[in-house]
């Protein structure tokens, strides 16, 4: 454990900042998973949403957000 005033602290914003991006990420995987279950036009505007977000806030980079939302809209049209 850190002795510092200031390290201590920014132990404590890390684990915040760590479960938010956690809840983020993991919403976003959870949606991916029911879509793939059974894809519908609400579930990948879902996606949409979460992987925007998701890229907006910095958790994940632009080309995976693209990359899902169009392996998504894929699995949506096949079936």
């Amino acid at each position: 454990m850190a002795n510092i005033k200031s390290n201590i602290k920014s132990i404590r914003k890390n684990k915040k900042k760590t479960i938010r991006n956690k809840i983020v990420i993991s919403t976003l995987k959870t949606n991916i998973k029911n879509h793939k279950k059974e894809p519908n036009s609400n579930s990948l505007s879902t996606i949409y949403q979460k992987a925007d977000s998701a890229l907006s806030k910095g958790k994940i980079h632009k080309n995976k957000a693209n990359r899902i939302k169009s392996r998504m809209a894929k699995l949506a049209n096949k079936k």
